[in-house]
């Protein structure tokens, strides 16, 4: 087994050897270091010294090191697509984890030690330790490790099960994604996609094996596509638009089946629903405190959405559908009677690598004083991914950056961040990160231009990426991403804030051919157009959390306590009634022409990763990051002394309370909704209730 290079000792910046791994290696390597990692435990459980620290919570936090070692390569390739054998392999390697973890939960000598020290951790001078030490025992609990023996071993079952639907749930949708993408015979049908595009589309269709004059366009991971913001015709819009929304029909079955097993660990658990146990250990810490955020946007989304649909259908003089208003929207005038550039005409100065390296580097470079130099000579977990050594002006070397950008067959869909080698002093590792997106290659020979849709999530993942990065934390639980999951977009969203900074754009946004910036005019409506608006996107957001929060609010069973009275029953776990009943409560089916960004089908993030219960983080988290936006204009915005300001939370990751360093940069004991507001440009309306917001169409 030597010869595993998985099992070998990293190399010296870190990063897992790629350029030797191979599909045949990943399962005798995690088996091994599964085995190891059990004698380790078992060892741990067994001491008859007392239980301290030392001896107890820091064995426990190093004994996994290997197996999230091979794990996360595992994980990172098999999401970047590729090989097919990576896809044979990810349902048994689920279930193989699946079952490692819960053996350790089932060690009752293990779980009596971090108990003891659990209970004497006052005693305990570092605050780290003292912090890891909850981290440990909190996360035993959650998952019933100190359940009784017949509720842990329904547990056990429950889990292996979801373990194996979750990963059914990816693979067909991937399956459905691929397959469901718009060919058309021609491009006549494409009007207004921009020849890079258009060009790209023959290309795919060429993958496809479709010659001329064959296009495809394939689709993106959200229910409005990209595309439709350009696509002239309205009869291709909508059969885009169709072909998006039908996608994952065999997947919502299975989503039921998700929901129901997540309800049931619930109910095991002690908690009255998924979304009790979800929210427990989050910033929120009640459904009540999140479902009184909904209630708080809905009134002015909808006030919005209502507007601007009115002033939709007078521009278009017909009325609205889904599959037009991306496309109107884009086409509404500016203000002042001057309509501004194009969306063609700002593109053409917003080409990938100098967003890349002009935009996010050089914004690194002002708030923290960070270089990135490209190493061609590091093999990435996909041979498409660009890797990036990163250093500090005072500190040397600080870790690896990862970008893979553009979509291929077998990849999952969106944008994401991954963390391949966690930070942590007491391991000796840098951090490995990688941000992932599904941009429509753009052709042979031909620049990649980005929309600002597509700018704006460059800077939001870029954001996570530098959370990780900044990462100065002693334990690997502790590096980021280790906050709660309805933090950690803040920091993310902070950083997107400054992608259309007139300094900033001053400085990457230049013209793909001739070089020139961008006219001082189009700066200034590029920086108001972005600071406010988007209400579309923001409705469709709160759609798809309002979808999870559906789902993931039911009880395992009718009169379940703290459960509806109307909710429970076998009908209720039907995925149209499940979506129409999230979507009447909060008011959002007064606007059908606004989707949820996603659907109980398609909905990777909930039904595959890691956001059950949890998708209105992406809402909580903005409102967090609109107060601590306010509070670093007060020290310049894209300045050092903002980013001396930021890097301490950042830097923190896990080991601190997340609401405690909010205050520090902020004030505030709580984040208020009215910076949110202002940064979007919504009016402030106290919340009344979801029927208020009826209005005709």
């Amino acid at each position: 087994m030597s010869a595993n290079p998985l099992l070998e000792p990293p190399a010296a910046h870190g990063m897992q050897p790629f350029a030797d791994i191979r599909p045949a290696h990943y399962r005798p390597a995690l088996e091994r270091a599964v085995a190891e990692r059990e004698a380790r435990v078992e060892a741990i459980a067994a001491d008859p010294a007392p239980p301290d620290f030392a001896n107890t919570v820091e064995a426990l936090e190093f004994s996994g090191t290997r197996v999230q070692y091979i794990h996360d390569a595992f994980t990172h390739q098999v999401t970047a697509g590729g090989d097919p054998a990576l896809t044979d392999l990810e349902q048994d390697i689920a279930v193989l984890l699946s079952r490692h973890e819960g053996r350790i939960v089932r060690n009752r000598r293990l779980v009596a030690r971090i108990d003891a020290v659990h209970a004497g951790r006052d005693k305990i001078a570092d605050p780290q330790s003292r912090a890891l030490t909850v981290h440990w025992w909190r996360r035993l609990r959650r998952v019933g490790a100190m359940l009784p023996a017949e509720a842990a071993r329904e547990l056990g079952e429950v889990n292996r099960e979801l373990s194996r639907e979750c990963a059914a749930y990816r693979q067909t949708l991937i399956d459905d994604t691929h397959r469901r993408a718009l060919a058309v015979p021609g491009p006549d049908a494409l009007r207004g996609l921009p020849a890079d595009r258009l060009a790209a589309t023959a290309e795919e269709a060429a993958r496809r094996g479709r010659g001329e004059p064959w296009h495809v366009v394939p689709l993106a991971s959200p229910t409005s596509q990209p595309a439709l913001v350009q696509l002239r015709d309205r009869d291709t819009r909508r059969t885009l638009f169709e072909r998006s929304l039908g996608r994952g029909a065999d997947n919502e079955e299975r989503a039921a089946r998700i929901a129901r097993l997540r309800a049931r660990q619930a109910r095991i658990l002690g908690y009255p629903s998924y979304a009790a146990w979800a929210t427990e250990d989050q910033t929120t810490g009640t459904p009540q405190a999140v479902e009184a955020m909904f209630q708080r946007l809905a009134e002015p989304l909808l006030h919005a959405a209502h507007t601007e649909r009115r002033a939709l259908r007078a521009r278009a003089g017909h009325r609205i559908r889904a599959w037009d208003w991306t496309h109107h929207a884009a086409a509404a005038p500016a203000g002042d009677g001057d309509e501004g550039p194009t969306a063609d005409e700002l593109r053409a100065h917003f080409e990938l690598d100098a967003v890349i390296t002009r935009g996010l580097f050089h914004s690194a470079r002002l708030l923290y004083g960070l270089e990135f130099t490209e190493r061609h000579d590091l093999t990435a977990h996909h041979p498409e991914a660009r890797v990036f050594q990163v250093t500090d002006e005072h500190a040397g070397t600080v870790g690896l950056f990862l970008i893979d950008v553009f979509a291929r067959p077998g990849k999952r869909g969106g944008a994401w961040t991954g963390i391949l080698r966690p930070q942590a002093h007491t391991t000796a590792t840098r951090p490995v990160v990688v941000n992932t997106f599904n941009l429509t290659p753009p052709g042979t020979g031909r620049p990649c231009l980005l929309d600002m849709s597509e700018v704006v999530t460059l800077f939001h993942e870029f954001g996570h990426a530098l959370h990780a990065l900044l990462s100065d934390v002693r334990y690997p639980a502790h590096s980021a991403p280790g906050v709660p999951r309805d933090f950690s977009e803040a920091p993310a969203q902070v950083h997107e804030t400054w992608a259309f900074d007139e300094r900033l754009l001053e400085h990457y946004a230049r013209h793909h051919r001739t070089g020139q910036p961008l006219p001082p005019e189009w700066i200034k409506q590029v920086s108001e157009r972005h600071s406010t608006g988007g209400v579309h996107l923001l409705v469709e957001i709160l759609g798809a959390a309002a979808v999870d929060w559906s789902w993931h609010t039911l009880p395992d069973a009718p009169g379940a306590p703290g459960a509806p009275e109307d909710q429970g029953g076998d009908a209720d776990w039907d995925a149209a009634r499940v979506e129409a009943r999230g979507a009447a409560r909060w008011g959002l089916d007064t606007v059908p022409e606004i989707p949820p960004r996603y659907r109980s089908g398609y909905f990777d993030h909930v039904f595959h990763g890691p956001y059950g219960a949890g998708f209105y983080a992406y809402l909580w988290s903005e409102i967090i990051a609109a107060n601590l936006v306010e509070a670093l204009e007060r020290r310049g915005g894209l300045t050092r002394a903002s980013g001396e300001a930021l890097r301490p939370m950042l830097a923190a990751g896990g080991s601190r309370a997340a609401m405690a360093m909010f205050h520090e940069l902020t004030g505030l004991d709580q984040p208020r909704i009215e910076p949110f507001l202002r940064r979007r440009g919504l009016p402030d309306i106290a919340p009344t209730s979801p029927s208020s917001n009826r209005t005709s169409s």
